[in-house]
């Protein structure tokens, strides 16, 4: 059968020694290397002491599938240490590589910590070469390029691992994307000896019997595509859709958040507490008509360990409620005052909390943190504890200290995964979400396997701004497997926030809009009270506070990944939103503004005509051409909507939004040689202007609707007639 969208042919053929090729449309890709368990391989005390050969099937479909099984002798007696198996699918876009162990097996595990170690174990490895690839480190995983041949994992990092062959621009590179399939933090990807592979990480202490580690290797046909092929699969997988962008008033609509770079974080511009001042900012916000749906309350309103540094770091959590010189009256009385759904941050749970001294769960205890023994047991129990709070979404950050700062998180093969997984499943149970923070990118693989984990945060806190708003890099990677990519809040206002944790003034405030809006996740301005921007703000959202979103979040353009260009520090980036009845409108935006080619944000073949709305300049360009140029707007950067032509008219949309056509406002009825009839879909009481231009004329067009109450209207555009004298 044919392979899915945006995908190539893979081939895997093995030899009698358990080595294998791999091949991709025909051309050689990856050769084998050793398989290792321990300080045995394959060149030196493992034997391959059975093959077979099998037809199965699993979650991703039919397969065939060839296991070697893998003996050490010793003392005259051989036993099977490690079986490992190759599964060519259908699909023959993927092929899976598992590890299973007929018997536990015990490991020298390496010392546990942040210092990088080999797994324990090795398979598949692959010799390295001069293929181009990139993968994600680090917290907040962000993108480095790399040739194979130089490739280094990190950390809880290094993966996914994308091989291609860069190509010239304007034509799509062969690659594949290389991953932990479940179970991601009972893993480790490997570099040393001219191989790069993976294996079960090597801090544990012992592989029980039944163990089996999976990863996959999907190919496809461009870096974009590709990518999304490989998410496709994962989440086949797991069962888990992607996240919906309009879930709840959370993830769907404008929020004020508090995080760290905000006004109101660990400050609240008076010697007043946090109680006396949050009614007044919401009631300021009410006098703007700005309808924030939901709050967050970052780590300033609860108690902890330790004292917090500049940054937001510091004591690990001792109960996750409200200390009183926060809120004297406690998280009802605030949530009576607010009346939105809120979201929670949390850290890491301290050794000495009292969830540990007064509840009957079992912790495994470090010295600056702890997690649950039975993480879904607790979980379940504690997302029952806070009744009254409006709680919606849980933000569980510091994610990287928790894993880093509890040993048996990395001496326990399964504990890992399973501490989130309970977190989720936990979450689930009693109707809310949860955003990752500060997460590792293996932290974020197995996010693909939970739907109650909807976001995960993109980039840096906001403290950073000068450099955290760039997060398209990383949104490929989320939105691949179904998580939305969380730029984090930002100041609407170029006005200097005095009084407040982070002066500033944000230089660029329409840039961090645009990013949050893009991202497809939330839209959370973090002004004080009289510095918001409401009508940037209200640039982002309907009436009713509903953010204007397009249908997937920002992607890096595809010459971003061509030879010669760095990746990482690409910052041309697009979207768009396909409309009933109409088709695709892209948004570009590139932050040194220059030429933009169709095919950088569409493949072939195009539409007669496309009409360039820029945004900034509010001028509208008709191009026949597979080319155009972008200009810089009044922050510097370049922002146009490009539509296509259809029966001579072009779709303009809501010029006041930054996504100017989202699908939540606009449907195209009907499109002829007379005409263009739009349905336009409003909140109530509110003005709204749809804007559409005909081709033969160059003549633009604009309507005005007003909603007394929520509901659909339509919107009737005539085409101009021509008089000859």
């Amino acid at each position: 059968p044919a392979a899915s969208k945006g995908a190539a042919e893979l081939r895997v053929t093995c030899d009698a020694t358990g080595g294998f090729k791999v091949s991709l449309d025909g051309m050689p890709w990856l050769e084998s290397g050793e398989v290792r368990v321990g300080n045995l391989s394959s060149g030196a005390g493992l034997q391959v002491a059975g093959r077979r050969k099998f037809q199965s099937q699993d979650a991703l479909g039919r397969y065939t599938g060839e296991t070697f099984a893998w003996a050490h002798t010793k003392q005259n007696v051989s036993e099977v240490v490690m079986e490992t198996t190759v599964k060519s699918y259908e699909d023959d876009s993927l092929v899976v590589f598992e590890q299973h162990f007929p018997k536990a097996l015990p490991v020298n595990a390496a010392p546990w910590g942040t210092k990088m170690s080999a797994p324990a174990t090795l398979f598949p490895s692959f010799r390295t070469s001069d293929l181009d690839c990139f993968a994600y480190h680090g917290v907040f995983p962000s993108l480095r390029r790399c040739k194979l041949s130089s490739y280094a994992p990190s950390h809880q990092g290094g993966a996914p691992l994308v091989l291609y062959q860069a190509r010239a621009k304007g034509a799509k590179a062969l690659m594949t994307v290389f991953a932990p399939l479940g179970t991601p933090k009972a893993q480790h990807m490997f570099a040393g000896d001219g191989l790069v592979g993976a294996g079960v990480k090597g801090t544990v202490t012992q592989i029980p019997a039944g163990w089996r580690q999976r990863f996959v290797l999907s190919a496809g046909k461009g870096i974009l595509d590709g990518m999304m092929a490989w998410g496709d699969h994962v989440l086949k997988f797991t069962g888990k859709p992607r996240a919906d962008m309009y879930r709840d008033d959370v993830v769907g609509s404008i929020g004020f958040w508090t995080d760290n770079g905000g006004y109101y974080h660990y400050a609240t511009g008076s010697n007043a507490t946090y109680e006396e001042v949050l009614p007044k900012v919401k009631a300021y916000h009410d006098s703007l008509g700005v309808p924030f749906k939901h709050w967050q309350f970052d780590s300033w309103f609860y108690p902890k360990d330790g004292s917090v540094d500049p940054g937001g770091g510091g004591g690990a959590v001792v109960n996750w409620t409200a200390l009183d010189s926060v809120f004297p009256r406690g998280m009802a009385y605030i949530q009576s005052q607010l009346q939105v759904p809120m979201v929670m941050h949390n850290r890491q749970w301290s050794p000495a909390s009292d969830y540990i001294k007064h509840e009957p769960f079992k912790w495994y205890a470090s010295k600056k943190a702890a997690v649950p023994q039975d993480p879904e047991a607790f979980f379940r129990w504690f997302f029952t504890q806070q009744e009254g709070w409006g709680l919606a979404m849980y933000e569980q950050d510091w994610m990287c200290t928790e894993y880093d700062t509890v040993e048996a998180l990395q001496s326990n093969v399964s504990l890992a995964d399973e501490w989130l997984r309970g977190m989720a499943v936990g979450a689930a149970s009693s109707n809310r979400t949860v955003q990752y923070c500060m997460p590792y990118p293996y932290d974020v693989l197995s996010a693909s396997a939970y739907p109650a984990v909807t976001n995960a945060r993109a980039t840096d806190d906001y403290i950073a701004r000068d450099k955290q708003w760039a997060i398209g890099a990383t949104s490929m990677f989320y939105w691949a497997i179904g998580i939305l990519p969380f730029k984090d809040g930002f100041y609407s206002s170029n006005l200097p926030q005095k009084g407040g944790q982070i002066v500033g003034p944000e230089t660029k405030p329409n840039r961090a809009a645009l990013m949050a809006v893009l991202s497809g996740a939330m839209v959370g301005p973090m002004d004080g009270i009289n510095l918001l921007n409401a009508s940037r703000v209200m640039s982002t959202c309907r009436g009713d506070g509903r953010v204007l979103k397009p249908d997937r979040p920002l992607t890096p353009w595809e010459s971003c990944f061509a030879a010669g260009v760095d990746p990482a520090s690409c910052h041309n980036y697009f979207s768009y939103s396909d409309i009933k009845g109409w088709g695709r409108v892209f948004y570009v935006f590139m932050d040194a503004p220059g030429q933009l080619q169709l095919q950088d944000i569409m493949p072939g073949p195009w539409a007669s005509a496309y009409a360039v709305y820029d945004w900034y300049a509010s001028t509208l360009t008709w191009l026949n051409t597979e080319t155009l140029q972008l200009h810089a707007g009044y922050e510097g950067h370049g922002y146009a909507v490009v539509s296509p032509v259809i029966g001579g008219w072009a779709l303009i949309g809501e010029r006041a939004k930054l996504v100017p056509t989202s699908t939540l406002r606009l449907r195209v009825e009907k499109v002829s040689d007379g005409g263009l009839t739009v349905e336009v879909v409003g909140a109530a009481k509110e003005h709204v202007e749809i804007c559409a231009a005909e081709m033969s004329s160059k003549q633009t067009m604009c309507s005005q609707v007003y909603f007394e109450k929520e509901g659909v209207a339509t919107v009737h555009f005539e085409t101009p007639q021509l008089t000859f004298v």
